[in-house]
């Protein structure tokens, strides 16, 4: 089963979806209404709509109750969901354009769908019914692992605002992608950018070189990897550091006081989740989000 309805709630939303739209999944739980209220927000920050999905999981045979009437109950509570988000994103944010799709396959399949023509997808860290048990390991890591667009991770409860982004990048040609992305989060949300270079010294017979060379050297590296984007965002104030630890928990710490983390997705096909972002979607402290190369949001 595919699609089962799309529609847009305005004129605004019509003229709006020829720009790629920001894309939550909601459930009705709290943390999915934690997801919708940061997703509303990244919208107004980035000038695009807002797609609120909702997805019917497969359902097998009920007893007394035959598969049209299930269809139907389904259906019908899915869009109490989808109009109940509605009535929050237009208190906070009423002028928003927004579309709503109500979708019949696995909330994985369905995220990962939308965002072949999203901005970027955002989940609630855990839920219930169409997004369950995201931090034990099905949607959130599925959908940052396999989507066509950034996806963030949002971890539910209050936070102050820190006007901090921090960016997580290593020598591989992935942190263009992190560094872009990271960049021009820091531009909408008028933050500064904290760059976070994490090594680990080489031990038994290839300790070659002392640790203080080791840390000079990372963080030579470090700044040379930046230098373009220092120049291409002058107005981002930018911090470089490069911690003798591991990327995760160097990352996981620093999360503590930023207002979202950011990381690249891992090659270009298959599952792109490499083990620095399933640990920080796992532990961090803040959203997540997971950056694939090519990315519509890599272009700002």
């Amino acid at each position: 089963m595919g699609r089962l309805r799309r529609e847009p709630l305005s004129r605004e939303g019509l003229v709006a979806e020829e720009l790629s739209p920001v894309v939550v999944g909601v459930d009705g739980s709290d943390p999915s209404r934690v997801a919708l209220r940061w997703a509303a927000e990244e919208a107004v920050r980035r000038g695009r709509p807002l797609r609120i999905m909702h997805a019917l999981e497969p359902w097998g045979e009920v007893p007394f109750y035959p598969v049209p009437m299930m269809t139907e109950i389904l259906q019908q509570a899915g869009g109490a969901i989808l109009e109940q988000a509605i009535g929050e994103v237009r208190g906070w944010e009423p002028g928003l354009p927004v579309t709503t799709a109500l979708v019949a396959e696995p909330a994985s399949v369905a995220l990962r769908r939308q965002a072949e023509e999203a901005y970027e997808v955002v989940v609630g860290h855990r839920g219930r019914g169409g997004f369950a048990s995201l931090l034990l390991g099905s949607v959130s890591l599925h959908t940052a692992g396999y989507a066509d667009a950034p996806v963030v991770v949002v971890r539910d409860g209050d936070r102050p605002v820190r006007r901090r982004i921090v960016v997580g990048i290593d020598l591989s040609e992935h942190a263009a992608t992190a560094l872009r992305y990271a960049f021009d989060a820091a531009v909408v949300r008028e933050a500064s950018l904290r760059v976070i270079y994490a090594w680990c010294p080489p031990e038994g017979p290839y300790a070659v070189m002392e640790v203080g060379e080791l840390a000079q050297v990372a963080h030579r590296e470090a700044h040379d990897i930046v230098a373009p984007w220092r120049d291409r965002y002058p107005q981002v104030a930018v911090a470089e550091d490069c911690p003798r630890d591991h990327p995760v928990k160097a990352l996981v710490a620093a999360s503590a006081d930023a207002d979202l983390i950011v990381v690249a997705a891992r090659g270009h096909t298959g599952l792109r989740l490499g083990s620095v972002s399933h640990g920080l979607i796992h532990h961090a402290r803040c959203p997540v989000a997971v950056v694939p190369s090519g990315a519509k949001g890599e272009a700002g």
